[in-house]
């Protein structure tokens, strides 16, 4: 659509210019670290100048276009996970307490003591998963949480005990489970090898979700990186639950 100028009768040249105002659109998103989950989504203004000369009306435009790219994560997301990736168990600590033991069975020291409750990532790089024979017990290597480090790393792990098989009714120390809740404000991510990264949107403290696979699992590449999918936030635009990768770290096996 060819601009026709305004002409006043004062001058030999004219200065226009158009302001166009951007809707404001709020949503909402994760605050990390003040456990609330708030963003605004903002688009700024962007300003037109449309500059031209009476002596040459060919060159009658100026257009400058600004954008701002930035990503502004949604309640509503696309599912990241597939069910062919590699993955490997996350287990729920069943007993009062279980050594981790340097190798398996119970000739080798003990590394480190976990409690009831405390979650546990199966030891599964190449993906093919196993457990050993030792003593009367089957034997699972699996990432242990340390403190001093600040997620499951290779600095530590341990072989425990996962149920006894001799000696009657089988005990099992530790369990498959398929459900995590928050135990601080976190992102959930689109891919998980080898650090997390890709955030989809913000998950508030104390949030529920469900396993992504019949039993709550983690990637192979990164035991932190925990598979869910979140019932609560609906159905997505392909018919399906959100689903993506939420640091172990952060999360509590129930």
């Amino acid at each position: 659509m060819k601009l026709k100028p305004y002409r006043p009768s004062y001058g030999n040249y004219i200065h226009e210019n158009i302001l166009f105002n951007v809707l404001l659109q709020n949503v909402t998103i994760l605050l990390v670290g003040y456990g609330s989950i708030v963003l605004n989504k903002i688009w700024r203004g962007i300003i037109f100048v449309v500059k031209w000369s009476s002596v040459s009306s060919k060159y009658f435009v100026l257009f400058v276009f600004a954008i701002v790219s930035f990503y502004i994560p949604t309640g509503k997301i696309e599912a990241a996970l597939s069910t062919y990736e590699k993955r490997t168990n996350v287990w729920d600590v069943k007993t009062v307490g279980l050594n981790l033991r340097s190798g398996a069975g119970t000739v080798y020291p003990v590394i480190a003591q976990v409690s009831g409750g405390t979650d546990l990532v199966e030891y599964c790089p190449s993906g093919a998963c196993g457990s050993t024979t030792a003593g009367g017990f089957e034997w699972i290597r699996n990432y242990y949480p340390d403190g001093s480090i600040g997620y499951y790393a290779n600095a530590a792990l341990g072989w425990a005990a996962w149920y006894n098989f001799t000696g009657g009714t089988t005990t099992f120390n530790y369990y498959y489970t398929s459900v995590a809740k928050t135990s601080r404000a976190t992102p959930m991510y689109s891919s998980s090898c080898n650090n997390l990264s890709g955030v989809m949107k913000g998950l508030q403290s104390d949030y529920y979700m469900q396993s992504f696979d019949s039993e709550l699992s983690a990637s192979t590449c990164n035991p932190n990186a925990w598979r869910l999918q979140d019932h609560q936030a609906g159905s997505n635009s392909t018919g399906s639950f959100d689903s993506g990768y939420v640091n172990g770290w952060n999360l509590k096996a129930e």
